[in-house]
């Protein structure tokens, strides 16, 4: 298993001037513009770590492996430095959890994701509220929660706009299953459309994939909804316009914004390591290592031996 996973973090629609929450990191930057991440990648002959299979033991995970497309973005720090991996259950396939909670990925006090079964009172992706009404998330007194209420009629792609009090979310127009909220234009502005929540690519319509992550403020859980595909890459030529770098993914290599943590740091995300390399798994835990050729010539290792990266046989890491 290669890179397995890589959201875009979003804002949803507000009707404040300001929507920042309290307690504004890093994933808020650049103007609550959208942020992406990749999680750790896998060697061939690697240690592979953090998910739980549905027997509650550790085991790699299958994740949605979607992409988004580049765009623009201080990438900053994507997490933690180090620490425990807090991935305890798939978001993609819905595994690990009792049948009254779902799996989100959600934010840790210190700044770092993972996954976690949650309660609540309806599911936005199955949409199990009664007829006439959605499940979607309202905010009330600070506190976002997953909530029913009444049915939008604005489509997936169409214009959308709030119809609740001011500080309401989650009260728009859109229909169920769908969340309004800031989409990019080729222009390079924004603005705000219905988008569909989803745990797995297979619940976009194609060519979208599920690779965005909301960011909405007053509750943790990171919803995934369907975006778009990213731009394809060389690993090795690294041939993303900057500020964007190459990583590996399932499938094949995306332009995403790149992190700064350089060789041998803690990782959680291939993405918070520099361009040029990924976040792999080694009997040292999870680290960011430089990629290289496996079968000799430029990049090669200047420490270490090239270990294949599992999907991408050509494309290796160095480890120690």
């Amino acid at each position: 298993m290669s890179a397995v996973f890589q959201p875009r973090f979003k804002s949803p629609l507000t009707s404040t001037a300001s929507c920042k929450p309290a307690g504004f990191s890093f994933w808020e930057a650049a103007s609550m513009r959208a942020h992406r991440i990749l999680l750790w990648s896998a060697l061939v002959a690697g240690v592979v770590g953090s998910g739980l299979g549905c027997d509650g033991d550790p085991s790699p995970g299958d994740p949605d492996a979607g992409l988004p497309d580049g765009g623009p973005g201080d990438a900053g720090d994507a997490g933690p430095d180090g620490g425990t991996s807090y991935f305890t259950c798939d978001v993609s396939r819905q595994l690990g959890c009792n049948p009254d909670e779902r799996c989100f990925f959600y934010r840790l006090e210190n700044g770092g994701q993972g996954s976690q079964c949650r309660p609540g009172p309806c599911d936005p992706v199955l949409q199990d509220c009664p007829s006439g009404q959605r499940c979607t998330y309202l905010r009330t007194a600070g506190q976002t929660e997953r909530a029913c209420v009444e049915e939008g009629t604005a489509d997936e792609g169409a214009p959308c706009q709030l119809t609740g009090p001011s500080e309401g979310l989650g009260a728009d127009t859109c229909k169920k299953g769908l969340i309004c909220t800031d989409v990019s234009r080729e222009d390079g502005g924004t603005s705000f459309q219905c988008v569909r929540f989803c745990h797995d690519t297979a619940q976009c319509a194609a060519p979208l994939q599920c690779n965005e992550v909301l960011w909405l403020g007053g509750t943790v859980e990171l919803p995934l909804v369907c975006g778009n595909q990213a731009k394809a890459c060389d690993l090795l030529a690294q041939d993303c316009e900057s500020p964007l770098g190459c990583y590996p993914t399932t499938g094949t290599p995306a332009c995403v914004s790149q992190g700064g943590r350089g060789e041998g740091a803690r990782c959680e995300f291939s993405n918070q390591c520099t361009s040029g390399s990924a976040c792999v798994g080694t009997s040292e835990g999870l680290t960011c290592r430089p990629l290289c050729r496996t079968s000799g010539g430029p990049p090669s290792c200047a420490q270490g031996s090239c270990q294949p990266l599992q999907g991408h046989p050509e494309v290796g890491a160095c480890v120690p």
